[in-house]
């Protein structure tokens, strides 16, 4: 209502109005202005939120899509959750967790008879992500475990597709932590499993560039996993079988869970006293999960896989070795044929000849069989090297005439 002009009488309220007043406390017009300004203020703190989720999404997008994550890990005592902390990671990007549905570490009774109880307590906090580590302990190292985590695709979600990929190193460190776009069509997310929803694609890198991130993590260093094979598949990796490390096949890990193929989650609650995929999976957990079962048994399990390991090792290394010259034997060897053609042609002279000489010791060179696998050319003209042929040279009754105790002398004739 306006202000009343003088002279004029003051509008009656209605009955209706003059009751409600009567019921109505004298403080309501106050608390009234007061929630007006409370949704005010909502509404700029909603504001404001937004505006920030969205920088932090385009800054996602400028570096590159979500290529690593800082993970947090709920860490939980007798069935209760404390607060959330971020885990010992590298990385200065401060996006959250790849995955939105967060996993449970329970912790339970120790188990009686662990042999090594301190290390048991060790590795019960490391899978939990509450281990503080300093610079050198976050280093990849010669030991990774490898997990994964896939959507459907195809019919009903029929068919798998890798969706994230989680690295973490000996002491549980999170060396790499990414989504990947699926390359098909997404027609189940397995949510309550996987815990990847449509959202969490945005700006997540290609399967190419995960899969070389991979392949360079794991060349050459011991892969820990779980039925790690589904993962190297889904990957559309291979790796040497001497430094894979299955925690599913592991001969001690089966005969404690009294099966040949027992779970992830059987063998932590076993043999570590944790309780892990209480709901959606997180694929560092069940990471770090299989690092601690292996190092619980590092010791017999290197023991009996020491011989082949070792053996691929001493093959890898000789070929690594062979390798590194590999550009200047190659230089070597060609530089040699052309020594032999300038030879055959009159072109090397006497040098030339004590020079092929010296290079077929005892009747032929290491690598090559004693020159039957050269072409021999004499005055510019090939020479066949038939049985027949060879034979005659050997014996000093060639065409030439020659008899020379070593054969390959009569090219120079």
């Amino acid at each position: 209502m306006g202000n009343v002009d003088k002279g004029k009488a003051p509008t009656v309220p209605s009955s209706n109005w003059a009751k409600l007043q009567k019921i109505l406390p004298p403080v309501a017009v106050k608390d009234k202005e007061k929630s007006s300004k409370q949704k005010k203020s909502e509404a700029r703190r909603a504001f404001i939120n937004n505006d920030k989720a969205k920088q932090t999404k385009s800054n996602g997008l400028a570096l590159g899509g979500v290529s690593r994550y800082i993970g947090q890990t709920d860490f939980g005592r007798n069935g209760q959750s404390s607060s959330h902390e971020p885990i010992a990671g590298p990385s200065k990007v401060t996006v959250p967790s790849p995955s939105n549905a967060k996993e449970d570490v329970l912790l339970l009774p120790a188990p009686a008879d662990a042999p090594f109880s301190a290390l048991v307590d060790e590795l019960r906090i490391m899978v939990s992500g509450r281990t503080v580590l300093n610079e050198a302990k976050k280093a990849p190292g010669n030991y990774i475990a490898l997990d994964c985590e896939m959507v459907g695709t195809g019919p009903n979600g029929s068919e798998s597709a890798l969706a994230r990929v989680s690295i973490v190193n000996y002491h549980g460190h999170i060396l790499l932590d990414t989504f990947v776009q699926p390359r098909e069509k997404v027609t189940d997310w397995r949510t309550w499993i996987s815990g990847v929803r449509e959202s969490d694609m945005l700006g997540a890198p290609s399967f190419e560039e995960v899969q070389k991130q991979v392949a360079e993590l794991c060349e050459g260093r011991i892969v820990v996993g779980h039925a790690v094979d589904n993962d190297l598949k889904i990957l559309l990796l291979s790796h040497p079988s001497p430094l894979i490390r299955d925690t599913q096949r592991c001969k001690m890990l089966r005969e404690k869970a009294k099966t040949k193929h027992p779970g992830l989650k059987k063998l932590s609650e076993i043999e570590l006293g944790i309780r892990i995929q209480q709901g959606s999976h997180s694929s560092v957990t069940d990471a770090r999960a299989t690092m601690g079962l292996y190092r619980l048994h590092k010791t017999e399990w290197e023991k009996q896989l020491h011989h082949t390991t070792e053996a691929y090792r001493a093959k890898v290394g000789k070929k690594v070795d062979n390798s590194t010259a590999n550009g200047k034997r190659k230089r070597e060897e060609e530089d040699d044929d052309e020594d032999l053609e300038e030879e055959a042609q009159g072109q090397s002279g006497k040098k030339g000849k004590k020079a092929t000489q010296q290079q077929f010791p005892g009747g032929g060179r290491k690598g090559i069989s004693s020159g039957l696998g050269l072409v021999i050319r004499k005055n510019g003209k090939r020479v066949e090297s038939g049985g027949g042929h060879r034979e005659e040279r050997r014996s000093g009754h060639g065409s030439s005439g020659t008899s020379s105790g070593n054969w390959w002398e009569s090219v120079d004739d």
